[in-house]
């Protein structure tokens, strides 16, 4: 052996950063970690899409929330929860769904917006998305008093969907009806400042 270290491949770089990832890394991120140009970059991802073809591995590459990101095929799914003997995280419920598209079409959202547009306090709601990681804090709306957080959808969340970025959901007039979307808006707009005087609901 000469001593000397072997320079790993730039498909070798990128595959260990993808590795231990658990949400999808951007291009940026990726050439930012590895040191790779944008040309080189491109060149490992073609290399690892055909060694992860989902024809010859049980381990694909994806590319959902405007990344990158290495997943089991889905075709193995069936052996996979066998061995985990774990079930299915419970399905969201309709308030949680609910949550989900004030954030996704209308935030980033406080708390206390999400409360006022769907006419019910949904802290709890909030904390169990957050705690799923759904939903993170964004940022905070320093026009309202306290500065309460405001919440948006996480990578996460767009991987789960399968989509690359919020563009690929369906516009928000495609779904409800003008007037409907006008309530929605004058709430927001509302100077009430507190969630609705209404018990929290369950996850």
């Amino acid at each position: 052996m000469s001593g000397q270290e072997r320079v790993p491949r730039p498909a070798h770089l990128v595959e260990a950063v993808l590795l231990v990832s658990a949400s999808p890394i951007g291009a940026s991120d990726l050439r930012s970690a590895t040191g790779l140009s944008e040309q080189d970059l491109v060149g490992a991802l073609t290399d690892l899409r055909e060694r992860y073809d989902p024809e010859a591995s049980g381990i694909v590459l994806r590319e959902v929330a405007g990344g990158y990101l290495l997943s089991t095929n889905p075709s193995c799914s069936p052996a996979i929860e066998r061995f985990r003997q774990e079930a299915r995280p419970a399905p969201l419920s309709g308030a949680a769904h609910e949550v989900l598209a004030c954030a996704l079409y209308l935030g980033p959202l406080t708390r206390g917006a999400v409360s006022r547009v769907r006419g019910v306090n949904s802290d709890a709601v909030i904390r169990s998305l957050i705690e799923r990681n759904l939903l993170v804090e964004v940022g905070a709306d320093h026009d309202a008093p306290g500065s309460p957080a405001l919440l948006g959808v996480t990578d996460e969340f767009l991987a789960a969907t399968g989509a690359s970025s919020r563009k690929d959901f369906p516009p928000v007039d495609s779904l409800v009806t003008q007037e409907e979307l006008a309530r929605v808006r004058e709430r927001l707009a509302s100077s009430v400042t507190t969630p609705p005087d209404a018990g929290s609901e369950s996850s």
